[in-house]
């Protein structure tokens, strides 16, 4: 089993502050900017208490091309029946994200993932897409419960060994069932994708899988879709994946939906 270092940022992880850290993802070596607050908001706490209780229950949505109005106005109807205490606060911190995304690609449009759901085996290790042309910087945020976990770069034997594993780990999940559980001795000692997550085939010897921090942000490079599968630079894009169990988590994840400078009047670039 591979260790999890909750501790120390890998090179090509940078953690970072402001605006100006995370449009240094332009570095050719950079793959991912870490961005946590100061202090911890004491609405989190709420935040999490709601979400684990399954009284704050958001299916797994997806928004294919929003702007920054439209999605605080669909975050608005999302919380109506939240405690104005959480909700306010976090919407403005979603929007911000959602902000932040659109200003750092040049972009008046993104799609948005967003849901509560306990982890599952469904996502392992991965990279994100983005339609063809559209800029690469995005954002994955985790509300409560366990964060992303991922490696770096360095770890990486190549980017054809991470595809050869990532294709071999598709065809096993779904012959196993995509929304298997990975929560309980009897459930893992069956679920034949738990051996593959375990020990990756495209890590080198004792390589960690390093976790992000509670309450960050973490702004991180994508791969134009027309690439994906390419043995492309391994740090072209942020390998990464949802922890394989805990409690309901809240999750948003921000990608650009068109082209840089395209405006938000523009529709989204086409998916490949």
């Amino acid at each position: 089993m591979v260790p999890i270092d909750e501790e120390s940022f890998p090179g090509g992880v940078l953690r970072g502050d402001t605006a100006r850290d995370i449009a240094r993802l332009t570095d050719p070596g950079l793959t991912a900017v870490i961005v946590a607050p100061g202090e911890r908001p004491g609405w989190l706490d709420e935040l999490a208490e709601l979400v684990v209780s399954r009284r704050l229950v958001i299916t797994r949505t997806t928004l294919s091309a929003v702007s920054r109005d439209e999605f605080a106005d669909w975050s608005r109807t999302a919380l109506a029946d939240t405690d104005r205490a959480v909700a306010r606060p976090l919407l403005e911190d979603m929007t911000g994200i959602v902000e932040q995304v659109m200003a750092s690609a040049d972009v008046g449009r993104v799609m948005v993932r967003v849901f509560t759901e306990a982890p599952t085996r469904r996502c392992g290790f991965h990279v994100d897409t983005v339609p063809p042309q559209a800029p690469t910087t995005g954002a994955v945020r985790v509300y409560n419960g366990p964060t992303t976990e991922y490696v770096s770069g360095d770890d990486v034997r190549s980017m054809k060994d991470f595809y050869a594993y990532l294709s071999r780990r598709e065809r096993v999940s779904r012959q196993a069932g995509a929304g298997t559980r990975g929560d309980g001795p009897a459930c893992a000692a069956a679920d034949p994708l738990v051996a593959m997550d375990e020990t990756p085939s495209f890590l080198r010897p004792h390589a960690p899988v390093h976790r992000v921090p509670p309450d960050a942000t973490v702004y991180f490079k994508h791969i134009d879709v027309r690439r994906h599968w390419s043995p492309h630079p391994v740090a072209d894009a942020w390998i990464h994946r949802s922890p394989m169990q805990g409690p309901p988590r809240l999750v948003l994840n921000v990608s650009p939906a068109q082209t840089a400078s395209a405006g938000p009047g523009r529709g989204p670039a086409a998916h490949g």
